[in-house]
């Protein structure tokens, strides 16, 4: 404790050390005539000459001026706020459609810092990725600003099955008998092929991709976390590949729970945990830091058109409920799964429609999407208001996962760079296409 004190105060010397130089090197014209005052009120004589100092304009560091590709704070126009402080928290289309503006934008857009800043200030659900028989499309929230170049995924070297997304990045499995995982982002067309599992992953298995961009970690650091379990073994393993070990790891926490043994899809990953839903109508829970997991329960209503989420920051299960020819809206939360909210939902103005109602995700606080037959719809809550997003092909079960539209690169953005600078095809000379 000491230590740390004394440190603090060696510090504190130092800063004011260099507040003193700041002092003494600023003189004002206004002090040192009211010195020669005082010296001429001493005195001295005719003889007596001062001579000033030429005026520099310093900082405590000693630099005299700017670097060239820094404006001062005097220099900088609205562009130039804007290009710095606004770009970060728009979509990645809309960013792109901005490479035109000037030479400067152009070379701001591409570099792998404004796609790190990005990736941690704008974080909103964009659209849905929705795939149903093999093929895959892209519903946006907003076709002007949030889009895709290659919804089909044509850009991975074979057929895939999307699996779940995150923050961003997506993560597919191979159509083909390996089942190999991928990491990538059809917006800048880059992706990852996972090493081969450690064990294998059947068809009960599911998983979760968890990544949570930060500020202050350049590179994007990602875990997939899959569930699986082995032939005549009542139990639930976990196996979690991380990127920056780039290996699997299986980890000492079984599960033994009867009720968690068969999960109903793929997962949520949200502040540090990874959430299934289980056929047994339960919520199978994983935290990543102790890696331990327990059960948590579900309404007692609960079925395939409800949906886990995340609300107000805090996870919620949202429940469609119709009775007779009325719609309504069930939002549970807390981690017994309570009954929060219940409001009507109107879509008398769609008419009929076959194919029942299913919740998808929650885009923001206030606006939830939903699936009304073939039709992906919102709706607002406060404002009560539906719009349509888009419609989905009605001969088969569709599975819609929500998409953050992002510039995260999947390996180092540096690296990345220099890959693409040497083979045009690849990410940046795709950013045209996006806008």
């Amino acid at each position: 404790m000491d230590i740390w004190e004394d440190d603090n105060s060696d510090e504190m010397d130092i800063d004011n050390d260099l507040m003193d130089d700041c002092e003494e090197d600023s003189f004002s014209e206004s002090e040192q005539e009211s010195n020669v005052k005082r010296l001429q009120k001493l005195n001295i004589g005719d003889d007596f000459h001062v001579e000033y100092a030429p005026q520099r304009n310093t900082t405590a560091y000693g630099s005299s001026r700017c670097p060239e590709h820094i404006k001062s704070k005097e220099k900088m126009g609205i562009g130039d706020l804007v290009k710095d402080h606004a770009l970060p928290f728009l979509p990645a289309k809309s960013i792109c459609r901005f490479r035109s503006v000037s030479k400067e934008w152009n070379k701001w857009i591409t570099n792998p810092f404004l796609a790190h800043k990005q990736s941690h200030c704008f974080q909103d659900i964009s659209g849905f990725f929705c795939q149903i028989a093999g093929e895959h499309s892209f519903i946006s929230c907003d076709p002007h600003s949030c889009g895709v170049p290659d919804p089909s995924f044509s850009f991975l070297p074979e057929p895939v099955i999307l699996k779940t997304t995150c923050n961003g990045l997506i993560c597919c499995q191979s159509c083909i008998e390996d089942n190999a995982y991928y990491i990538c982002n059809p917006v800048n067309r880059q992706w990852k092929v996972l090493p081969r599992p450690n064990y294998y992953h059947g068809p009960g298995s599911a998983v979760a991709l968890a990544f949570e961009p930060s500020a202050l970690k350049f590179e994007a650091n990602y875990q997939l976390v899959c569930a699986f379990r082995l032939a005549d073994h009542p139990i639930l393993y976990f196996e979690i590949y991380s990127s920056r070990s780039k290996s699997w790891r299986l980890v000492d926490t079984l599960c033994c729970e009867l009720d968690a043994l068969k999960l109903s899809g793929d997962g949520l990953y949200m502040k540090g945990m990874v959430y299934w839903e289980t056929l047994a109508g339960s919520v199978l829970a994983f935290d990543l830091t102790y890696e331990q997991c327990w059960i948590l329960p579900l309404p007692p209503e609960c079925g395939p058109e409800g949906v886990l989420t995340k609300r107000h920051g805090e996870l919620c299960y949202i429940l469609p409920h119709k009775k007779d020819n009325e719609y309504a809206i069930r939002i549970y939360g807390d981690f017994k799964m309570v009954l929060k909210h219940s409001f009507p939902l109107e879509l008398d103005d769609f008419g009929y429609t076959s194919g029942g109602l299913r919740a998808l995700s929650c885009l923001n606080d206030d606006v939830l999407a939903i699936l009304f037959g073939n039709r992906i719809i919102t709706y607002h809550v406060k404002a009560q208001k539906v719009k349509i997003l888009g419609t989905v092909r009605p001969d088969g079960f569709v599975t819609c996962h929500p998409y953050v539209n992002s510039l995260v690169p999947v390996d180092h953005p540096l690296v990345s760079r220099q890959q693409a600078n040497s083979h045009p095809c690849t990410s940046s000379s795709l950013w045209h296409s996006i806008g």
